[in-house]
C-alpha cells in the first residue's frame, strides 16, 4: 500500500534484499499465498538461508522462527540469488558480513556518485540503550557474544568515517548518524536534527 503514493507498483520491483531471516523482515514476502512482488528476484545470505531453510534442523523458538522463514520463502525459492560478504547485489550495493543477531545476518554498504548510506539491519533495536552498551545482549540475538562484537565493530565504523545509516528498529524516520560518546559506548542522531554533516 506504501508503494502507490510513491508512484510504484508492486509488479515493477525486481529485486528484493533480505538481511536476515527473523519474521518482521520476511513477513511480507508473499501476502493471500502468492509474491507480492511477483517478478521480483530475492537476494539473501547463503549461510542465513541455509540457517532457516531445513526441515527438522531446530526445536523451539527457533523451530517456530524456521516455520514462518519456511513459510515465506518456499513459494519463491526459485527466484533466490545468495550472496555472502563483499559480493554486489547490484551495482552500488555490496553485502556486509555482521553475523551474530544471526548466523547469516547482512548489512548493506550502497554507493553512489561518491555517497555511502548503510542499511544496517538488525544491528541495534534500541536507540539508546543498543548504542550506549553496545556490549549488552538482546534477547533476540542468536550467537549474543558475536552480535556484540559486531554492534561495536559497525558502530565504530560508522562513527569514524560519518557514514549515514537507515536503522531498523530506530525512531521514525530510521534515517541517522552514529556518534561516538566519551567511554565505550555511542549515541544514535537522528537526520531530522542534523543541521551540517
Amino acid at each position: 500500500a506504501g508503494l502507490a503514493p510513491a508512484g510504484f507498483k508492486p509488479e515493477e520491483i525486481d529485486v528484493v534484499v533480505i538481511t536476515h531471516g527473523h519474521s518482521d523482515h520476511i513477513g511480507g514476502l508473499i501476502e493471500g499465498g502468492k509474491p507480492l512482488f511477483p517478478n521480483a528476484r530475492y537476494v539473501i545470505g547463503a549461510v542465513e538461508h541455509d540457517f532457516w531453510a531445513p526441515e527438522g534442523k531446530h526445536s523451539g523458538d527457533l523451530e517456530g522462527l524456521a516455520a514462518v522463514y519456511r513459510a515465506n520463502t518456499a513459494p519463491i525459492a526459485e527466484r533466490f540469488t545468495f550472496v555472502k560478504p563483499g559480493d554486489e547485489v547490484v551495482s552500488g550495493i555490496h553485502a556486509v558480513e555482521a553475523y551474530g543477531h544471526t548466523p547469516g545476518h547482512l548489512n548493506f554498504m550502497i554507493e553512489s556518485d561518491g555517497q555511502q548510506l548503510y542499511i544496517w539491519a538488525d544491528c541495534a533495536h534500541h536507540q539508546v540503550a543498543s548504542l550506549a552498551r553496545p556490549d549488552w545482549h538482546c534477547v533476540f540475538d542468536i550467537d549474543k557474544e558475536q552480535a556484540a562484537a559486531t554492534r561495536k565493530r559497525v558502530f565504530d565504523m560508522l562513527a569514524t568515517e560519518r557514514i549515514p545509516v537507515v536503522g531498523y528498529h530506530m525512531p521514525f524516520p530510521s534515517v541517522g548518524y552514529v556518534e561516538r560518546l566519551d567511554g565505550a559506548g555511542y549515541r544514535w542522531l537522528a537526520h531530522t536534527y542534523q543541521l551540517n554533516r
